[in-house]
């Protein structure tokens, strides 16, 4: 089946114009490969990085927080092929605190479907991507270099900034893996645009292969962009993920965001 006659990506559309020219929304993402580190932080250093933001982080055991780096390889979109890489705290609305007794309790089909993200960097490839995630959802993108690559159980990606100098590298071989795919975690994502709380919702349909951090370590390059001050902010120079979630076979539908 073609994949973008699958009736998945049969919702209703709009078209937005953004200063690129009309984007249709939701974005539909038909082929794409997905790759999702989680880390375990501290607290406090999470909520100081939503210091002054109407979210707070999700708790795990009362002093932990998680931080996500989400990276995607988008073959096929309405918005063209482009690569993204995400670096985000999981958080929610400020009146609805939420904590969690473990990191496992993130595989919960319950957690998987509710927890949402605030958004600290978005690099993207394409000018285009740029421009829609920044004037429809207030998200926080850059055009950057991203080169990103899963060969076997091997993860090797990096980060660039605008002028070439390294962010961020995320490599190494991943632990073991479970003996079955799992269904990978539903996106939420906060972010303000124009002054408004904004909540948006991705739909996502994929099976993953879900895994320890094993030998992957993450390394802060030498760049002074705001990325890296987000993650030496947060205590990740050297930080291996907890939990590591991979699939070739990634679809999505990136819905307009409503207030909150």
């Amino acid at each position: 089946m073609d994949r973008r006659s699958d009736p998945f990506f049969d919702v209703p559309k709009e078209v937005v114009s953004i200063s690129k020219g009309p984007i249709e929304l939701p974005a539909c993402y038909y082929d794409a490969s997905n790759y999702l580190a989680l880390f375990r932080v501290d607290a406090a250093k999470a909520a100081e990085k939503l210091r002054g933001t109407p979210v707070e982080p999700v708790l795990v055991s009362r002093k932990a927080a998680v931080v996500a780096l989400g990276f995607y390889k988008y073959r096929d979109t309405t918005l063209g092929p482009y690569h993204e890489v995400g670096l985000a705290i999981l958080a929610t609305p400020e009146d609805e605190p939420r904590e969690l007794a473990s990191f496992n309790d993130l595989m919960e089909p319950s957690c998987r479907e509710s927890l949402g993200s605030w958004v600290l960097d978005l690099p993207v490839t394409t000018p285009l991507a740029e421009a829609a995630g920044c004037e429809v959802w207030g998200y926080p993108k850059f055009v950057a270099q991203l080169p990103i690559e899963l060969d076997g159980d091997r993860f090797h990606a990096e980060v660039l900034d605008p002028d070439g100098k390294l962010i961020m590298e995320l490599s190494g071989q991943r632990g073991y893996a479970l003996p079955e795919e799992l269904p990978g975690m539903a996106l939420l994502t906060y972010s303000m645009r124009e002054g408004q709380l904004l909540r948006t919702r991705v739909a996502t349909r994929s099976r993953g292969r879900t895994s320890g951090g094993g030998s992957i370590g993450l390394v802060i390059g030498d760049s002074q962009h705001r990325m890296a001050k987000n993650l030496r902010d947060l205590a990740l120079d050297g930080k291996t993920p907890k939990l590591l979630q991979t699939t070739e076979d990634f679809q999505s539908l990136l819905f307009a965001g409503e207030p909150v």
